[in-house]
C-alpha cells in the first residue's frame, strides 16, 4: 500500500477562496481598464498613421483582455477543484473517524 497522504481541508478551502478573490479581483481590475483603454485616432494627434496605430493598439489590447479572461477562468475552475479536494478530505476524514469510533468503541476521540 502506498504512504498516507494527509491535508488540511479547512486550509485547501482558504486557498480555493483566495483563487476565487484573485479571480474577482482580476475581472474587475479587466472591467475598468477597458473602460478606460478606449481611445480613437484623434488620441495620436495628427500623425498620418493614426488609424493603423488605433487598430493596433485595439488589437493588442483586446488579445490582452482575452489572456486575462483566460486566467480568470483557470482561477475559477482551480477554485472549484480546490472545493471538490477540501470535501473529499473532509468527507475521508470523517469516515475514518467513525471506523476508529466503530473498531475501538472504549477510546474517545
Amino acid at each position: 500500500m502506498g504512504d498516507e497522504v494527509r491535508a488540511d481541508p479547512v486550509e485547501i478551502a482558504r486557498v480555493a477562496q483566495s483563487y476565487l478573490d484573485n479571480s474577482t479581483e482580476l475581472a474587475s481590475a479587466l472591467r475598468t481598464v477597458r473602460a478606460d483603454a478606449l481611445i480613437s485616432p484623434a488620441d495620436f494627434g495628427q500623425v498620418s498613421p493614426a488609424g493603423q496605430l488605433t487598430d493596433a493598439f485595439n488589437t493588442v489590447a483586446a488579445g490582452a483582455g482575452t489572456a486575462v479572461e483566460r486566467v480568470i477562468g483557470v482561477l475559477e475552475v482551480d477554485n472549484e477543484s480546490l472545493l471538490q479536494v477540501a470535501f473529499a478530505y473532509r468527507e475521508a476524514d470523517e469516515r475514518a473517524a467513525e471506523r476508529h469510533r466503530r473498531d475501538h468503541p472504549n477510546i474517545p476521540i
